[in-house]
């Protein structure tokens, strides 16, 4: 029987048998928000490790979640959801510092898919207003063959970002087993981490975050209350690339091989090319 979900090699949509969650994958990756029917106030970004033959998607795993079995600990037919999220901001959310304290946006509210095919998967998310920039639109794109997916960030009220520093995070909080080796650039803004190992069929998970280096001066590196490193800058919109790697795919299996990878990354998407 034809199967829709792995007619795709690129796909994005809503799952509402699994509380709204919006999902969006490549052949190499999958990653998640959480969405308005979810319970958790969780708007960090979710990571799924794929292997490049996994026999399902993301998206079949989570329109069917309830026949799949714990795919949290055991990977169902190549796929496993062990990253943690929690309050944290996951793989390059937002968060926002106003007040005198980091803030987080609630759950997306608003989703629009602009695109489904082989080449690329490309949608919006809209986050509510809780401040006086108002409704924030994730711009997001995934392309075939990378690790890392694009995100240009805009608000509904940008005059009144001079009240506020904001910017992407990574979870490195090993509270949350995202203890491990990290790299930092301010210069380039860029954070990234390789896991600790972690045995059974976890191996190493491997993450970054890097801003588009167009936007990428004044970056400074902070640190919220969850534990997260944020790139924080002042700009009404801005750009920058978040993503993954498993150990267990072979792709990646040492800190130094992910860093160099991030890196000529970053250098290969350099100054905001529109084509890129």
């Amino acid at each position: 029987m034809f199967n829709l979900f792995l007619a795709a090699i690129c796909m994005c949509g809503v799952a509402p048998e699994r509380a709204d969650d919006f999902y969006w994958e490549n052949d190499l990756v999958g990653f998640r928000a959480y969405g308005p029917g979810d319970p958790h106030v969780w708007s960090g970004f979710d990571l799924f490790n794929k292997m490049p033959d996994a026999g399902t998607t993301c998206g079949e795993l989570l329109h069917n979640h309830d026949k799949c079995g714990n795919w949290h600990v055991k990977a169902y037919k190549g796929i496993l959801d062990n990253y943690a999220i929690g309050p944290g901001r996951g793989i390059g959310q937002i968060a926002l510092y106003g007040d005198g304290e980091w803030k987080t946006f609630p759950n997306w509210t608003r989703c629009e898919v602009i695109a489904n095919c082989d080449e690329f998967c490309e949608f919006k998310l809209v986050y509510p207003a809780f401040c006086a920039l108002g409704e924030m639109t994730c711009h997001i794109t995934l392309k075939r063959g990378e690790r890392f997916f694009k995100n240009t960030v805009s608000f509904k009220n940008p005059k009144r970002l001079r009240e506020f520093r904001l910017g992407p995070g990574l979870d490195v909080n090993p509270s949350r087993n995202h203890g491990g080796v990290v790299f930092e650039d301010a210069e380039r803004g860029i954070v990234a981490l390789y896991e600790d190992p972690r045995g059974g069929e976890e191996g190493s998970t491997a993450t970054a975050v890097f801003i588009d280096q167009a936007d990428a001066d004044g970056v400074q590196i902070a640190t919220d209350a969850q534990g997260c490193r944020i790139l924080s800058l002042r700009k009404p919109a801005f750009t920058y690339y978040a993503g993954a790697a498993w150990s267990k795919t072979g792709a990646v299996t040492t800190p130094e091989a992910w860093f160099d990878e991030v890196k000529r990354f970053a250098a290969s998407k350099s100054f905001n090319n529109k084509e890129q």
